[in-house]
Order: C-alpha cells, then sequence, then structure tokens
C-alpha cells in the first residue's frame, strides 16, 4: 500500500458507479469476435476500461445497463460495418449515443469498417436498404430516429478502414489516440533532480504518460533565487495526487521542501492523495530528520534561523509523513518491478474515483 488512499478501493468499488472510459457498439456479426474484439482487447491491454458486449437483437430499447454505459463512458467508439444497420439493437444504442452526445458534449469516433461514411449518412446502398425494410416493420418514428442517428454519428470525424491497411496498424493507431484522448487525472512528482531525474523518478514519468496520466515534472530553473514558481504551486492545487520521492539529497533543496508544505496543505484541505517514496532513504530519515535530512535542517537553521518561519513549516511537512504509508525503494532491487506497482495503483485509484 501506499497510503490510507489505496485502502479505500474496495469500498469504493461497492459505493461508487461503475464507469467505462470506452463504449464500443458494433454489429457482432461482422467483427464481434474479429476487428472489434480486437479493438477491445488492445484497449484493455493499455488498461482502458471498456464496455463491450455483442447486441440482442430484438428490437427493443437498449437495456437499463447498456444505457448507464453509455452515459457512463468517456469516449464512444461507434464501428459501422456491412450488417451494422441491419440490427435495431445497434440502431437503439446508436440513438442513445447520439442523445449522450448531444447533451453532454460527448466525444464519438466513427469507424467505417468496409463500408463508406456518404452510404451511412445519406443512407445508400446496404443502409438504404435496411432502413427500407425497417420501414415496412416499424413505425416511421422509430425509424426516423434511427436515420437522423446514422446521420448524425457519420458526420463527425472518424476512422476509415481500407483493405490495404494492415488490420493491426489500423488498430494500434485508434488505441493509441484513445490514450492519448483519455487523459487521467493530474500527478504531480515531487523530487530532487541531482538524485533521480534521469534514473527512478524519470522512469516513473514516463510510465504514468504511457498510461495516460496528465503528469507533472519539473526541476528546471528557480524563479529569483529560492523561490518556487507559482506554476509549481498551481500544479499542485491541480493535481489529485502527488508522488513525492524522498532521496538523500531532497531535504537539502528549499525549492523541493516548499513544495511539500504546498502539498501537505493541499493533503488536509482538499483530501489530496499523497504518496510518500522513500528513495534508498528510510522513513525514519525524512520524519525524524535523521542522517542526511538532519544535515539538509541543520544548514537551513544556519541560513533561515533555527526558529524561522520557513524551517518550522518544512519541519512540520517532513514529519506529516509520518501519519502516510510508504514504500521504499532500496538497493539492488529491480525498479522497474515497483514502478509498474505504482502505476497500476494509480490506475485502480482513478477507475474508483
Amino acid at each position: 500500500m501506499l497510503n490510507e488512499g489505496a485502502d479505500a478501493i474496495d469500498e469504493l468499488s461497492t459505493t461508487r458507479t461503475q464507469r467505462y472510459d470506452v463504449f464500443l457498439s458494433f454489429c457482432g456479426e461482422d467483427s464481434g469476435s474479429t476487428f472489434t474484439g480486437n479493438i477491445y482487447n488492445a484497449l484493455r491491454q493499455k488498461r482502458i476500461k471498456t464496455f463491450f458486449q455483442p447486441e440482442n437483437d430484438d428490437g427493443e430499447p437498449t437495456s437499463l445497463s447498456v444505457d448507464k454505459a453509455i452515459q457512463e463512458s468517456r469516449l464512444i467508439i461507434v464501428v459501422f460495418s456491412e450488417h451494422y444497420a441491419v440490427s435495431a439493437s445497434c440502431l437503439n444504442e446508436l440513438v442513445k449515443i447520439v442523445d449522450v452526445m448531444i447533451m453532454n458534449n460527448q466525444l464519438v469516433w466513427p469507424v467505417y469498417y468496409g463500408v463508406e461514411a456518404p452510404e451511412i449518412r445519406h443512407q445508400r446502398g446496404r443502409y438504404g436498404e435496411a432502413m427500407a425494410k425497417f420501414e415496412e416493420r416499424y413505425e416511421f418514428e422509430r425509424v426516423q430516429k434511427w436515420r437522423n442517428a446514422l446521420f448524425k454519428v457519420s458526420g463527425s470525424k472518424g476512422w476509415a478502414y481500407y483493405q490495404d491497411v494492415y488490420e493491426y496498424k489500423f488498430i494500434q493507431e485508434i488505441v493509441e489516440s484513445a490514450v492519448q484522448s483519455l487523459s487521467r487525472f493530474d500527478i504531480f512528482l515531487s523530487f530532487s533532480g541531482e538524485d533521480t531525474r534521469y534514473s527512478f523518478t524519470g522512469f516513473l514519468y514516463h510510465a504514468l504518460r504511457r498510461e495516460g496520466f496528465k503528469t507533472f515534472m519539473d526541476d528546471e530553473g528557480l524563479v529569483g533565487g529560492n523561490e518556487i514558481a507559482k506554476s509549481l504551486l498551481d500544479a499542485i492545487e491541480k493535481s489529485r495526487l502527488s508522488i513525492i520521492v524522498f532521496s538523500e539529497n531532497y531535504g537539502y533543496s528549499s525549492w523541493c521542501l516548499d513544495e511539500l508544505v504546498k502539498i501537505v496543505e493541499c493533503m488536509e484541505t482538499k483530501k489530496q492523495l499523497v504518496w510518500p517514496i522513500f528513495y534508498k532513504v528510510e522513513k525514519s530519515d525524512v520524519t525524524s530528520q535523521e542522517n542526511s535530512y538532519e544535515h539538509a535542517m541543520i544548514g537551513h537553521e544556519k541560513n533561515y534561523g533555527k526558529d524561522s518561519d520557513e524551517v518550522k513549516k518544512w519541519r512540520s511537512a517532513l514529519s506529516a509523513m509520518a501519519k502516510l504509508e510508504g514504500h521504499n525503494v532500496k538497493e539492488n532491487k529491480y525498479e522497474y518491478e515497483f514502478i509498474k506497482k505504482i502505476v497500476e495503483k494509480a490506475i485502480a485509484i482513478e477507475n474508483h474515483m
């Protein structure tokens, strides 16, 4: 466990609404076990929570569970294929998708798999034939809703698959775009640049970014000598999670300590999640200011005064880490395995927020 926020995952899963990142609308006859199935698996490999359910073509309105999944998804991908318009279930889904797209400004991507956009938009060819047959079976109002939904969604910017393109590359492009579009919550990384920028924290930053987390990492350039930049304070306030990498030289940096004070303030006033990581130092070094942290604080006392407000705030913020559980990264351990666990924990927390 990284802190008390992670303990709440099981409780949150039973009290919070289920939410999906992506909803896949498709005709199972055409692509459920092949093309769309491969999209689903590729999204899941990226840990993108995806709703994937073959249609039950009884002509009835969408079920409450499907309606809920459409409403709660952040991105909807509609795979238009040869028989999509033959399925009343798919068309009912599409009507619901359009309602949510208009009401919530929902992000909807049409994918044209073996069909052309004009064929769908103007209901020509196979889509025109399907609509003509439905007009013989259903009331005019229902069919008109289906026609309007086809027209609306096929007018959105989408993806066209052609036979001369490798399918796996096409799917890869869609998934990579989904990862970029579905940015997760903000994470702020607080660390000592001289210790971990080009090693542990650098690798952690890129791992979080690959999973779509908007991650702030910066230790370049102080404003006014030792004054923390306002942009950093703003980044901390906007973040839902701060990860603090305590290393040997962290305590020597007044900039890092000012970041820490702000992080603790946001933790206490905004209930921000804070995960301390003790990188080749002990937790007691930080919380009790021992070893390198003791030497650092003695140096700060000489510069600012033993009873100065700055030193008092820094000591208090360091001591506040005592109430949080964290992890120790020690020598002779595979750091990539530890980084993987951090990213997985961040995904689990985000999924239940």
